[in-house]
């Protein structure tokens, strides 16, 4: 528990280890849980909220460490969100590559070193107590063994320890002066020497390459931008429906099929659709018309009949050289009374005359009962 209070305390210090290693950690989890919650919008919007309160802090903290300005606060946390955003709502698995743009500014704050020697528990020093998590070494037999010294020795010892110092001094001036330089130039050496993060930035910030390394990092990105564009892009092919199984099997599926005097049929689907069959001038199988999508022949998608009343059509296809027009089972009644009370009726640019059709449909059982008087 004290753990996770640590990855969003504001106050403390993180060293580098632990900030690149949160970063990274929220980078894969990220990824990962937005796969998961690929189809749940919120959850997703839910766990990057979390993943950036985390970056958040932790820059805080590196900051801390490092004795910054706050300028840098929103650089690496404000880009996860953004980044994170664009991916769940426009790109997705495409744009994953975006997330590098929060991981370098990371890289980049991790070149600061810290400014002061602090004691680290997994990498935290601060308010939350990680005691819990420190290695301590147990103290040795020999370190608990107590000696008490006696008077007499105790001046035996410090006269020995004032002999010798007073004959190095005296004896070996060299030596002393030899030890005293080794010290001082240790020392300068030490000091002088920058870490190593310090060095790569100042060698890639620069006055004089600060344009080259902004130069070539934008260029990087705008090309991993096209490319990800590029091949990101699934080709846009026309998708022609294809029949239903329905229609496919229709001279075999449906029921009550009935022949009328002007070259078409009635039948019914098994999902109680009444079609209109006729013959086509094409061979070529292929859906017509169809309401759902609202694409196709505008022709075909209502039958007109005489005296201006017309009737939406569910379905138009072509199989093995007929056309198969399906209705609504709502529209049933009014298509059969319309077929037998009506002159004409007009359909994909085809005219058909309806005179004997109700004599036709009389001398049906099943039609018959469907006629309103």
């Amino acid at each position: 528990m004290q753990l996770i209070k640590s990855l969003f305390c504001w106050q403390g210090f993180d060293n580098r280890q632990r900030f690149i290693v949160i970063n990274i950690t929220c980078f894969i989890a990220f990824i990962i849980l937005n796969e998961i919650f690929i189809n749940f919008k919120f959850g997703a919007i839910a766990m990057l909220l979390s993943c950036s309160s985390i970056c958040l802090t932790a820059t805080q903290r590196r900051l801390n460490d490092a004795q910054l300005h706050k300028n840098w606060l929103l650089a690496p946390a404000g880009s996860f969100l953004i980044v994170g955003l664009i991916i769940t709502f426009i790109g997705h698995g495409s744009s994953y590559w975006l997330l590098l743009i929060h991981l370098l500014l990371a890289l980049l704050l991790l070149t600061y070193a810290s400014k002061e020697k602090k004691h680290y528990i997994l990498g935290y020093n601060g308010p939350i107590n990680l005691a819990e998590f420190e290695q301590r070494t147990q103290p040795s037999f020999r370190n608990t063994q107590r000696v008490e010294p006696t008077m007499h020795n105790a001046s035996t010892v410090q006269a020995q320890i004032n002999t010798r110092s007073q004959h190095l001094h005296t004896h070996n001036p060299e030596k002393v002066y030899s030890a005293t330089l080794q010290t001082k130039q240790y020392s300068t050496d030490k000091q002088d020497n920058i870490d190593i993060g310090e060095s790569i930035r100042l060698a890639l910030f620069s006055h004089k390459n600060a344009r080259i390394t902004i130069t070539v990092t934008s260029f990087l990105l705008i090309l991993a931008l096209v490319i990800s564009m590029t091949f990101g892009r699934s080709p846009t092919t026309e998708t022609i429906a294809e029949p239903t199984n329905e229609t496919k099997n229709a001279k075999v599926d449906f029921l009550h099929r009935l022949a009328l005097p002007d070259n078409f049929s009635l039948m019914v689907s098994p999902q109680s659709n009444i079609v209109i069959n006729w013959q086509a001038d094409t061979g070529e199988d292929q859906q017509i018309w169809d309401l759902a999508t609202a694409k196709g022949d505008k022709s075909c998608q209502n039958i007109a009949f005489s005296k201006g009343e017309s009737i939406r059509t569910y379905n138009v296809s072509v199989i093995d050289g007929d056309y198969y027009a399906y209705f609504s089972p709502l529209d049933t009644k009014a298509i059969i009374r319309s077929i037998a009370f009506k002159n004409t009726f007009s359909l994909c640019g085809y005219n058909f005359s309806l005179k004997g059709s109700q004599a036709t449909l009389g001398k049906s059982a099943f039609y018959a009962n469907l006629i309103e008087y």
